[in-house]
């Protein structure tokens, strides 16, 4: 059942994937970052961020976007030189006049980074508690206070 709605989904709706991405070969902030098409990538690669052409065609995709939910870094932020993707698209986000809400992963410690907080429309400090009540789940205190406010 869930397949055929995912099939219809795939059908009417682009999905943007990378084109050029940035690898090393170890995880390390003293690691050699190389932009690679991703059909380039090797086995032994390890893919730390988004490359430049990947990321300005992410950014011009949020720019002209009505509302924006941001979940986590695109990159290993925290070495500068895996850091380009998501300072990038923080930076569109932050630039683009659509609704933003921010939450969830890395992203709080990203918006700090790159100084974009006061241009986000909306930001959590709920962790993964945002993503469930962003997938319509029911949590524990939003409950608790819909049945407080029902007893008057």
């Amino acid at each position: 059942e869930m397949l055929e709605t995912a099939k219809e989904i795939a059908r009417s709706v682009s999905v943007p994937l990378p084109e050029d991405v940035v690898v090393a070969k170890e995880f390390a902030q003293s690691a050699t970052a190389t932009i690679k098409s991703v059909k380039e990538v090797a086995d032994d690669d390890m893919i730390l961020d988004i490359g430049p052409l990947t990321a300005a065609k992410f950014a011009n995709f949020i720019k002209s976007a009505k509302t924006i939910l941001w979940n986590g870094p695109v990159g290993v932020f925290e070495f500068d030189q895996f850091g380009e993707g998501t300072k990038t698209l923080a930076q569109a986000i932050a630039g683009s006049k659509g609704f933003s809400i921010a939450g969830g992963g890395d992203t709080l410690a990203a918006i700090d980074k790159y100084g974009v907080a006061v241009d986000i429309s909306y930001i959590s400090t709920g962790g993964g508690a945002f993503l469930e009540f962003v997938e319509g789940k029911k949590l524990p205190a939003v409950e608790a206070l819909e049945q407080a406010a029902t007893r008057g």
